[in-house]
């Protein structure tokens, strides 16, 4: 009788029966395959078969995909279910992509991919986005799922506040999605005879009587006991338990819509679950891989778009370069948690790209100079901006010529411009005419258009101002101050000291593929001298290489673990040096016209258990600094703002970012951008950027995973690191930190011409107006009627937005993100010759459907 008083006849409990999809982690593929098909669903099948109460919750299509070309019987029956609504598709997107990592526009295409197999196959929408197993949630999403026709919200991680578990997410758009936090996790109703004690806990949180028990976990069998265990539940407490879907349990949550809080901002709290922040360092390569195949694809996308309208052909591999791409995000593979052999499936992926990318780009390229007919001007060089702004940059190519045809090249010449170049590296033949040259110059070309470029032999009219002085290279920007004992810097602006930096170290590793974890407290060394006494950097080499358009630092130094004095060091210099196991050269540039300096780290480890970082030592004290995001950036605090107690994870002040961070104060600040380094941490003035993190195991202490070797994660590898620091007056708004961001991740495209033909001088297709509001897709629709551009604002701005169009649109229409016609996301558009007119609300994310 007790216990029956416990339990409250209003309370309606929604156990859901499911499993999660892993694509890879502690088996392969094929493992996964096998258990979720051989062993899962045909099971599952079985007890929906045998009971008519009986439900269950499927996630990712790429998992539905193989069960249609495998089992079409199996997969005839799944439909079957699915229709009649005893077995439920939640997530529904292709893979379940980690949400932090990729870009927005990969976040978008893992939706588009599954929804539309699930449309196709099965007749039914996805009202519910369940992320049951992603590293936290990023603070757009609402936005992002709203407008891929998600209501409902079901998450594990990530969330700031355990009670209501119900509430109302808003992004940073002001776009609401009604959410609920599994305080339990998704295992909360997976121990059958624990179905009481973990009510009464849910119960506890939650906002309405109705309480959702997620039953079930990564490669967990159906349990057919779960329908006796229902039925003897509710005959033991006279209550209101049911095997149910999600959306039966949401659908009752939101007439209480009232009721529910209000919360904005990122889920990434390890207050109640963990996010493994750490992960964002973990196999570094795969966050390389992921972000260079994502700006290569998109930049190609767009150009095939642009292609589509001038000669109609649109190449059919794009889709396929998407699944390999979407395969990358995954929430498993990108954050690099799981076993070595699971990742050769993620080698094969990347291989498949670049051989792909490296065809198709520069064949789509040629076809629209050689299309986009007018022929004004002959030309050697044509130069490619994907991006939808005008946009000066550094570009190199590489150029082959037949005998006697250039014999030296002092510069660039495009209709009146003449610009400087700088010969990275030439050939000639016996009569001295270049063989062969690879050139770097900084062009400046149209928004998401090109320019073609002349070869001079004589010198260009340009004034170049770049001088050293001493130890000081000065641009009309800023000074670089540098030290040849060590090669750290120091920059300056406006003659005030900004920060001393790209200091290298090392750093104990004890942790795994989740966790950092140290006992030192303190680097083993770093370049300036701190640390443990016995090891030292030794530079081996310094030069300065110089032309007329930028100069680059070179150093190249070693670590040793091991220098001989090691105690009165202030006094003796080092007479022997032992166990060198990691090797760098370091390239430092500073641009006569470009507002950045340029960092390339080349490392060679053999190290094991290191933790590799750079910091700057900043001027600047702010308690919060600025994160970009997926179609956004928030602000964050360093980590001596950050509260800690009894928190499941302790915050380490470790965050990813997308492409850049920002620290100002109100008069100047530094953005450091990234090309998928995206760990950061700010503290105590300083901006840490980890490179690289070598660990032997997947988890440590069998926490977060089994405890399984992973000696390919030791990374005794060569990496090349690419970042970047662009130095300003004022905040990241008004230095338009954002558009140094792309302008570092999409690079321009060069190609040589073929000589003697000709072409028009430059073009722009798309522009958009105010630079403020970035396009992040042009793609053609999907069905095939007309193209999509995809923008948003940047900054926080309601902003009077003109796109401009190389063709004059017949039509132009608001849709959502599956390219919809959403009337709760209509648009006022306004079509005027080739231009599109519309009012964009601060970070709002606007789809439009343009007919041409």
């Amino acid at each position: 009788m007790e216990m029956k008083k416990k339990f409250k006849k209003t309370d309606q409990i929604y156990l859901v029966p499911h499993t999660h999809y892993d694509a890879i982690w502690i088996f392969t593929k094929e493992d996964y395959f096998y258990i979720n098909i051989d062993l899962i669903l045909k099971n599952v099948v079985d007890l929906l078969e045998k009971d008519k109460n009986y439900k269950f919750l499927i996630e990712q299509t790429y998992l539905l995909e193989e069960v249609e070309k495998r089992y079409p019987g199996l997969f005839k029956k799944i439909v079957k279910y699915v229709k009649n609504k005893r077995i439920e598709i939640a997530d529904g997107e292709y893979l379940m992509a980690d949400t932090m990592l990729p870009q927005g526009e990969t976040l978008i295409r893992e939706i588009m991919f599954g929804k539309q197999f699930v449309k196709k196959k099965f007749g039914v929408d996805v009202p519910v986005m369940w992320q049951a197993d992603s590293f936290g949630l990023n603070a757009q999403l609402p936005q992002i799922y709203r407008k891929s026709g998600y209501k409902y919200l079901a998450f594990r991680r990530g969330c700031p506040e355990k009670k209501p578990s119900e509430f109302i997410w808003e992004g940073l758009d002001g776009t609401r999605i009604i959410a609920h936090f599994m305080p339990l996790g998704y295992r909360a109703g997976l121990n059958l005879e624990k179905l009481d004690e973990n009510y009464k806990k849910l119960k506890k949180v939650a906002a309405t009587n109705h309480i959702l028990m997620p039953s079930g976990s990564g490669v967990t069998m159906p349990q057919k006991e779960a329908i006796e265990a229902v039925r003897n539940f509710n005959k033991k407490f006279n209550g209101r338990i049911k095997i149910a879907t999600p959306s039966e349990f949401f659908k009752n949550v939101e007439k209480n819509i009232k009721k529910l809080p209000v919360r904005r901002g990122e889920m990434y709290s390890g207050k109640y679950s963990q996010v493994f922040p750490d992960t964002a360092s973990s196999r570094i390569w795969l966050k390389k891989s992921l972000r260079k195949y994502e700006n290569k694809l998109l930049s190609l996308e767009r150009f095939c778009t642009i292609n589509s309208l001038i000669d109609s052909s649109y190449p059919e591999e794009l889709r396929e370069c998407w699944k390999k791409v979407l395969f990358l995000a995954f929430h498993d593979v990108v954050p690099g948690t799981g076993m070595d052999t699971g990742y050769e499936e993620a080698k094969q992926h990347i291989g498949f790209l670049n051989t792909k990318l490296k065809y198709l780009i520069p064949h789509v390229l040629k076809s629209i100079i050689e299309n986009d007919s007018n022929e004004e001007t002959t030309g050697d060089i044509v130069v490619f901006n994907p991006l939808s702004w005008n946009v000066k940059n550094w570009v190199e190519v590489d150029l082959n010529f037949d005998k006697g045809q250039i014999f030296k090249i002092l510069g660039l010449k495009s209709d009146d411009e003449e610009i400087d170049v700088e010969i990275i590296r030439f050939s000639r033949y016996e009569d001295e005419s270049l063989r062969s040259a690879k050139i770097g110059f900084v062009a400046e070309i149209p928004p998401t258009g090109y320019k073609v470029y002349k070869i001079m032999e004589s010198t260009p009219k340009k004034n170049s101002f770049i001088n050293i002085v001493g130890n000081t290279i000065e641009n009309k920007f800023f000074k670089v101050k540098f030290s040849p004992d060590t090669g750290l810097i120091e920059i300056f602006k406006n003659n005030k000291k900004l920060c001393r930096g790209n200091e290298l170290i090392i750093e104990e590793e004890l942790g795994d593929l989740y966790h950092h974890k140290d006992t030192v407290g303190t680097p083993l060394k770093t370049e300036g001298g701190e640390g443990v006494k016995y090891g030292s950097f030794n530079v081996k080499n310094f030069w300065i290489a110089k032309s007329p358009l930028r100069r680059t630092i070179n150093i190249e130094t070693d670590y040793y673990s091991l220098r001989w004095p090691y105690r009165l060091t202030h006094k003796l210099r080092p007479l022997i040096w032992r166990h060198r196991f990691v090797k760098f050269n370091k390239k430092i540039i500073i641009y006569e016209d470009i507002p950045r300096v340029d960092f390339i780290t080349y490392v060679e480890n053999n190290h094991p258990r290191i933790r590799l970082r750079v910091v700057f030592d900043t001027n600047i004290n702010n308690s919060e600094y600025t994160s970009e995001i997926q179609f956004g950036a928030i602000s964050r605090k360093s980590q001596n703002y950050l509260k800690t107690k009894n928190w499941v994870e302790k915050p380490k002040g470790i965050f990813p970012s997308l492409r850049w961070i920002d620290y100002s104060d109100k008069e100047k600040g530094l953005t450091f951008i990234n090309t998928g380094n995206p760990e950061n941490e700010v503290r105590d003035g300083k901006v840490y950027l980890t490179l690289m993190r070598s660990v032997g195991m997947l988890s440590s202490d069998g926490r977060a995973g089994p405890p399984i070797p992973v000696p390919d994660a030791r990374e005794f590898k060569k990496y090349t690191f690419i970042y970047s620091v662009y130095p300003h007056s004022g905040n990241w708004k008004k230095a338009k930190s954002y558009k140094y961001g792309y302008e570092f991740n999409y690079h321009l495209i060069a190609l040589q011409l073929p000589r003697g033909k000709k072409y028009r001088a430059k073009s722009s297709f798309l522009k958009i107006e105010p630079d403020n509001v970035i396009v992040s897709a042009l793609k053609k629709a999907e069905d095939g009627k007309g193209i999509i551009i995809r923008f948003y604002e940047t900054s926080g701005e309601k902003t009077k937005v003109t796109l401009t169009l190389f063709k004059k649109p017949k039509d132009a229409k608001a849709v959502n993100l599956m390219e919809e016609k959403d009337k709760k996301f209509d648009k006022k558009i306004k079509v005027e010759e080739n231009e599109i007119k519309v009012v964009v609300n601060p970070f709002e994310i606007v789809t439009l459907k343009v007919e041409i």
